[in-house]
């Protein structure tokens, strides 16, 4: 019995990982994004950043002051902040900030706690401007990052929509160092699908989109990055990812912390990615080829990639146990040695889409920031 264990359970891993064998084919040798050049910054248009925030007293005036030192020019940047019903002294702190900056801003209070999608559109529909920014109260990022995203959304008509690319922020700890891996390899990925035509790899903290196009996101259920990427594409638009638009995240140095964004993303990113299973019937680059390898990675990938090295293991503990014991070994010895090797970040990745898919979290709306504050 334990003789088929070992080509049945290889068999499981190789059809789990084949679509991350295309974008590690497409990264390396597909098609790249064209080069942006940086215009004068008297072409640049008016645009809305939304902040949407909770519970934000200890990163609020951090993220103000990262807005301020921004090379965007300070008469055409407008601010619109929306609290979600915080507890904390949010609205004050931001407040006492704003009053010190030399561009345009106006604070919102929702009366309930409705979660980030009900708030992004709250603050989508007060804004004044057609390009419209959205990023998280919590993140600081370069000071050229709106620069690239303006430009690169003007770049072309049919771009709708644009995300910005999340880095860690420096360190040498475990978590940074996976983390880091991960998302160099994930922005990669969306680089080559947008080069082609578009991608649903958004970053929440950090988009651009015309709201003219896109006015808004589905409030009741998944994403709101990947929500907007889709509804962008649903109208015939393309997408893109910039990784020079750069934004930092203080990740949670606590692993429960840790696990908590993980899996919370990665439900919202399934459910998401599971409401538009339709878009396969349209018939272009995206809906015909990338979405069913997306699809494939977070609904099917995890689960096979488990059966699969149950499986593999299985048959090689009974058959060669000191094989098995020595691979054990290795990985260990490499999770060690290099916690930020490509494949260690790849099975925990493999994990937390894996815990997202069983989740019993009926929705991913409600948030709660899980990043490092400054002066904790």
């Amino acid at each position: 019995m334990y003789l088929y264990s070992l080509p049945v359970g290889a068999g499981l891993i190789l059809l789990a990982v084949i679509p991350y064998i295309i974008y590690l084919l497409g990264v390396t040798f597909g098609k790249k994004p064209a080069e942006l050049e940086l215009t004068s910054p008297d072409t640049l248009p008016p645009v809305s950043i939304v902040i949407c925030a909770y519970n934000e007293e200890l990163t609020i005036a951090r993220k103000i002051q990262s807005i301020s030192s921004s090379t965007y020019p300070d008469e055409l940047t407008e601010v619109v902040l929306v609290i979600d019903c915080s507890d904390d002294k949010t609205e004050e702190v931001a407040r006492s900030e704003l009053e010190n900056v030399d561009f345009s801003w106006k604070i919102h209070v929702n009366k309930q706690r409705s979660g980030k999608n009900t708030s992004l559109n709250t603050g989508i529909g007060l804004t004044s401007n057609e390009l419209v920014v959205a990023t998280d109260a919590d993140l600081v990022w370069d000071e050229r990052s709106v620069e690239y995203l303006v430009q690169r959304i003007l770049a072309d008509e049919n771009c709708a929509a644009g995300t910005g690319d999340l880095q860690p922020n420096p360190g040498a700890d475990r978590i940074t160092s996976m983390e880091k891996t991960y998302r160099s390899y994930f922005g990669r990925m969306a680089e080559w699908e947008s080069a082609h035509d578009a991608t649903p790899a958004f970053n929440g903290c950090l988009l651009i989109l015309r709201k003219s196009i896109v006015g808004g996101v589905n409030e009741t259920s998944g994403a709101d990055d990947a929500n907007l990427a889709y509804e962008a594409i649903r109208k015939g638009y393309r997408t893109f990812y910039e990784t020079r638009a750069a934004i930092y995240e203080e990740l949670p140095e606590d692993l429960k912390k840790q696990y908590t964004q993980k899996v919370r993303r990665a439900k919202g990113l399934i459910q998401t990615t599971l409401a538009n299973r339709d878009l396969m019937k349209i018939d272009r680059p995206f809906c015909r080829i990338f979405y069913p390898l997306r699809f494939w990675m977070y609904v099917i990938t995890p689960t096979m990639l488990l059966i699969g090295g149950v499986i593999f293991s299985f048959g090689l503990i009974l058959s060669a146990p000191l094989i098995f014991l020595l691979l054990a070994l290795f990985f260990l010895l490499l999770s060690a040695v290099r916690p930020g090797n490509l494949v260690t970040s790849f099975i925990t990745n493999q994990f937390y889409l894996l815990a997202g898919l069983y989740s019993r979290r009926k929705d991913a709306v409600l948030w709660k920031s899980t990043s490092k504050k400054v002066g904790e």
